[in-house]
């Protein structure tokens, strides 16, 4: 009996090991995809023949629209001479961005977006990936393109948290997905690309996920929607410089972890100050922009008017509310701001200059709009 234990414990940890050893196999092999694609990216974008050629197996095959739509088909190395040596590290005006990666043992999928302003173009590459000697390469790529207007070339940055509770409780905090799907779609509806940051990148927790909503539930099962929730930017890799608006996205996740991120104030303050940009938060991500400090030393929020989940609406008897009793209005207050809010259940948004709020979930399409108008003004 009692070598059947030790059998049993035993095979059980040979299973943990194996699972562990699979997983970090998984990661690795992602990450090494990631690369592979970011070489064509970067490569394609500033004129680097040997990051292209990098990225495909010499052996590879595209298949591209020629003029008139005509069938035109040739490998990565030939590719890779489409982009002059003369004008090697010179930006070309191509901005690619990866979209989606899919695993299976030795084979991978990828999607990226590009965009070309000049032209008046989109394009969405699919590339088939295969790991040869250890090494993940493109085998094949095909892409189609349409029609976009300049402003694709834009970008917006919306801030998310890793935090799955509220601190020294037991109670689940998430990302508002009301918010994140709303807002996501009203900016990619205006032909404005949308990357997703978080403080440590990866998978975030979600809340009020409802499938009875008809654009909740197309985002729930949007693959490359929800990949790009999974695989967030960590804050690490954040350019403020590609960003014309930054977002803070509300739930019970953002009043933690978000509010003193150093990092994450630089990159907002970079776009405000100096680059002119729009700032923006939801609900509770108002807890995002309290702290934020100009370069005279005053609060960004000191004097302005914004709204955000206010006091009238809380419900002092739910569990969250017992466990982390918390006040955005007071937040906001107490950092100088001036409060407003509208109905319960309705849109309402403040715009002051470059600082847009919204109230709650249903305002996510009352404050993309307004963050949209801001910008191109």
């Amino acid at each position: 009996m009692i070598q059947f234990l030790l059998r049993t414990v035993l095979a059980c940890c040979l299973l943990s090991i194996t699972a562990a050893g699979t997983a970090a196999t998984a990661d690795q092999d992602e990450n090494a995809i990631r690369e592979t694609v970011r070489l064509y990216l970067h490569g394609t974008s500033f004129n680097v023949q040997s990051e292209i050629n990098q990225a495909f197996h010499a052996s590879s095959r595209l298949y591209l629209d020629g003029k008139n739509d005509a069938e035109w088909e040739l490998s990565g190395p030939e590719y890779a001479k489409l982009f002059s040596q003369e004008k090697a590290m010179q930006f070309n005006g191509r901005h690619g961005r990866l979209i989606k990666v899919e695993v299976s043992g030795k084979v991978a999928t990828a999607k990226a977006e590009i965009h070309i302003p000049q032209q008046g173009v989109r394009y969405v590459d699919v590339f088939l990936l295969k790991k040869i000697a250890g090494n993940w390469k493109i085998v094949s790529k095909s892409a189609d393109r349409e029609p976009a207007a300049p402003r694709q070339a834009r970008k917006v940055l919306l801030v998310v948290s890793n935090v799955h509770q509220y601190p020294g409780t037991k109670v689940n905090a998430g990302n508002n997905f009301p918010e994140l799907a709303y807002t996501y779609d009203a900016f990619r509806k205006a032909g404005y690309a949308v990357d997703f940051v978080s403080p440590e990148g990866g998978a975030i927790p979600l809340e009020m996920i409802v499938t009875s909503d008809a654009l909740l539930k197309k985002h729930l099962y949007d693959s490359d929607f929800m990949w790009a929730l999974a695989n967030t930017m960590p804050v690490s890799e954040v350019r403020a410089d590609d960003y014309a608006g930054m977002a803070f996205v509300g739930g019970g996740a953002a009043i933690v972890g978000i509010p003193d991120n150093k990092p994450l104030q630089d990159i907002a303050l970079r776009i405000y100050e100096q680059q002119g940009g729009v700032i923006a938060a939801i609900c509770h991500g108002t807890e995002g922009i309290k702290n934020l400090k100009l370069s005279d030393g005053t609060f960004l929020i000191q004097g302005k008017v914004l709204t955000s989940f206010p006091d009238a609406f809380i419900n002092k008897e739910s569990p969250v509310y017992k466990a982390y009793p918390f006040s955005a209005e007071g937040s906001i207050k107490g950092h100088g701001g001036i409060f407003r809010h509208g109905a319960s259940g309705k849109s309402h948004v403040e715009v002051d200059g470059r600082l847009v709020t919204g109230m709650s979930w249903e305002s996510s399409v009352g404050v993309a709009q307004s963050m949209i108008r801001l910008l191109e003004q």
